[in-house]
């Protein structure tokens, strides 16, 4: 369950799922001894929530951007990676120069794009792990006590 957890806050994983499929492994051991189906039901339904509410709401929320997803993320990712590793070639501050040189320029246009991206996929993820957070307190409480 914990693994689902950490993927609820990746775009492709499907976290919440996984956190079921832990609880299912669960009852498989104990034989659905203290399980209900109130609980079942409620657990399947903040998952369904959380995975196809969370895909609809990702699209809803950065379609107007002249920027994509992928690139928003991407572009971000490699932006850090290049100054990371400019600043192990040539030191922290020769190393920030030449990367924003040679590179930061070509994101500088889109950064404000790419930051309202990110920031609405950063909330949608939030979402996600908050479902998560939720389907794990309530197999603690109704099923492992």
């Amino acid at each position: 369950m914990v693994a689902g957890l950490l993927c609820t806050v990746s775009i492709k994983m499907p976290g919440t799922l996984l956190i079921l499929l832990g609880i299912a492994i669960y009852g498989i051991f104990t034989g659905f001894s203290t399980f209900s189906t109130p609980i079942i039901v409620v657990l399947i339904s903040i998952s369904v929530a959380a995975e196809l509410g969370g895909r609809m709401l990702r699209i809803y929320l950065t379609k107007d951007y002249s920027v994509s997803r992928v690139f928003s993320v991407n572009s971000s990712i490699s932006h850090i990676g290049g100054v990371v590793a400019t600043n192990a070639l040539f030191g922290p501050l020769w190393g920030l120069i030449v990367w924003e040189l040679l590179a930061g320029k070509t994101l500088l246009p889109r950064s404000n794009t790419i930051v309202k991206v990110l920031t609405r996929l950063a909330g949608v993820a939030l979402i996600r792990i908050m479902c998560g957070i939720v389907m794990i307190i309530l197999v603690h409480v109704y099923i492992f006590i």
